[in-house]
Order: structure tokens, then C-alpha cells, then sequence
């Protein structure tokens, strides 16, 4: 039998040498799969925050353009609230604060500055430390251009060009239905952070306690994962149309009660900061910055100035 003697197998070194290289490549393709992963991870993250944030703001916008909006007559002042209209929440009647005593109707936008001061209890007992609560009111659009009729359980305002009374009957307060009158289901809802979500207690949601149709008020989730809310009022003093002052909710221009009340001063405009968050599970995007809460009172504005 005749052999080769010129084949040889491969030396030790040779191997060594090769699976060294091979495990450079793995190592390396490993590196780029992990860091590719990585970065997905951290993108969609990124993803979720700004929807959440944005899905946050789209519920609250079309609610703050509303206020003040009473069908036919823009003017709270011109609406009566009658005694017998009353509103409960938790079976506790809590009229005096979403609707304020007869015959006077509340202002359409209100801040509570860093607190929750809202008679109706929070979800699980848990609002967020150090986050406000902003309260809206208004009457509700017509749903397909049908104007609801009259129910005696849902909250409800007649209108016409001069006055506008609310009610809670099948009877409409100031006549029957007519070109000149309006009739419109009214809107009360605080927006407000909780420390829990309805998917995980240890998740902060933003939530809101509006009036349902039985007249109750109900706590619903908005969207977990926001961490605190924060609210300016823009205020005009002088009449002209513009902002003249953005101040908190507690601020004494906006308190009938303190002694630099403005009555002429009208709310015409909300700044919101939302602070929104991931899962504490999701490790993919961790800020650790300390964000200081931005509602300081900034005073007069001055066009071109940095607080402008």
C-alpha cells in the first residue's frame, strides 16, 4: 500500500491560531447583536414616553380648549345654578365644589397648586405628592349635531344669547326647545396623578374624575407610566386678549379671598409639564436627572426676554 507522505494534518498552533480568529468573529458579530438590541431597546422606549405623552396631552387639549364654552352665553356669570342641582360623588354630595355655591357658577379653569384637595376620593386613596390637579368645566359639544335631550340624572345647561341655567329634570328650565336656546350636557373633570395604575400598583397613571351620566362622579384611567403634572394659569389683567401673567393655581391674583385679587383678571390660557416614565422592570432607559418642578411664578412677561 503506497501512501502520501506530503498530506499532514493541521499543527496545533495552526488550530489555535484559527480558533482564536473564529472566536474574534463571534465575539465580535455577539457584541454588534447585543448593542443593536440594546439600542432597540432603548428606542422603543423612547417610542413608548412620547406616545404616552402625547396620548396624555391629546385628552387633556380638546377638554382645556372647551372651558368656558356654555352653548349659546360664554359668560359663567350669566348661569344659574339652582339649589335643588346637586352633584355627588362616593354618595357624598360634592356641589359646592364642581358647580360652587348658588347662584354662582365656578371659573372654567382651576389649579390646585402641589396638592389634592378634591372631595372625591382618589383612586386606591394614593395621589401623587407634589402634583397638581387641574379642574375643568364646561358644557359639552353636540354629539353629531344632535341636541340631547333632556335627562333627569346627567347634569345638564339650557342657554340662550342672555342667560343659561343648569339642571338636572326632564322638564327644561327656561321653555322648550327653540332656535334661540341651546341644551348641552355639562363636562366637570379633574386631571390628577395617582401613585398606582389600574395594571400595576407600583406604576403612577395620570387619571380623571369626571362627571358620568347618572350624574356621579367616576375616577378612569388616562394613561399609566406619568409621573406628575404641573400647571400654570395665563391670566389677562388688562382686558386686551394677551397672557399678562402665567401663576400657580394658588396664586392670591386668582383667590377672591386674598388681598391681591384681581377680579377683573381672566384665565385665557394653561401651561402643563407632564413628567412621564417606563416600568421600573425596563431598564432599557434610565434617566437619572433630578427635574426640578417648573411652575415657579414667573411674573410680568417681557416680549423677547428669556421667560417670554
Amino acid at each position: 500500500m503506497i501512501t502520501n507522505r506530503l498530506q499532514r494534518g493541521m499543527t496545533l498552533i495552526e488550530l489555535t491560531v484559527a480558533m482564536a480568529i473564529g472566536l474574534f468573529l463571534i465575539g465580535g458579530a455577539l457584541y454588534v447583536y447585543a448593542q443593536s438590541k440594546n439600542t432597540y431597546r432603548a428606542s422603543d422606549s423612547l417610542a413608548r414616553l412620547q406616545e404616552s405623552a402625547r396620548f396624555a396631552m391629546d385628552a387633556l387639549e380638546p377638554d382645556i380648549r372647551l372651558a368656558r364654552y356654555w352653548g349659546l352665553n360664554s359668560e359663567p356669570a350669566r348661569i344659574i345654578r339652582p339649589l335643588a342641582v346637586v352633584v355627588r360623588c362616593a354618595g357624598a354630595d360634592v356641589s359646592d365644589f364642581a358647580l360652587r355655591t348658588p347662584p354662582t357658577v365656578p371659573p372654567a379653569v382651576e389649579a390646585q397648586d402641589d396638592t389634592y384637595n378634591v372631595p372625591c376620593p382618589s383612586f386606591n386613596n394614593t395621589p401623587r405628592a407634589g402634583s397638581d390637579v387641574l379642574i375643568l368645566r364646561h358644557a359639552e359639544p353636540w354629539k353629531g349635531g344632535n341636541r340631547p335631550a333632556p335627562d333627569g340624572n346627567r347634569l345638564q345647561v339650557q342657554t340662550t344669547l342672555a342667560q343659561g341655567q343648569l339642571f338636572k329634570d326632564v322638564n327644561l328650565p327656561l321653555g322648550p326647545v327653540a332656535i334661540t336656546n341651546s341644551t348641552n350636557d355639562v363636562a366637570v373633570n379633574a386631571y390628577y396623578v395617582s401613585n398606582e395604575s389600574s395594571f400595576d400598583p407600583a406604576l403612577p397613571s395620570l387619571r380623571r374624575l369626571g362627571l358620568g351620566a347618572d350624574g356621579n362622579f367616576r375616577d378612569e384611567e388616562i394613561i399609566p407610566g406619568v409621573e406628575n403634572l404641573q400647571v400654570q394659569l395665563g391670566v389677562d389683567t388688562d382686558d386686551d386678549g394677551d397672557v399678562d401673567r402665567y401663576v400657580d393655581g394658588d396664586h392670591a391674583l386668582l383667590d377672591p379671598a386674598a388681598a391681591g385679587f384681581d377680579p377683573d383678571g381672566q384665565v385665557i390660557a394653561v401651561r402643563l409639564w407632564l413628567l412621564v416614565g417606563t416600568p421600573a422592570d425596563d431598564p432599557a432607559w434610565v434617566d437619572e436627572q433630578s427635574y426640578t418642578t417648573p411652575d415657579a411664578d414667573l411674573g410680568e412677561l417681557v416680549g423677547g426676554s428669556a421667560n417670554y
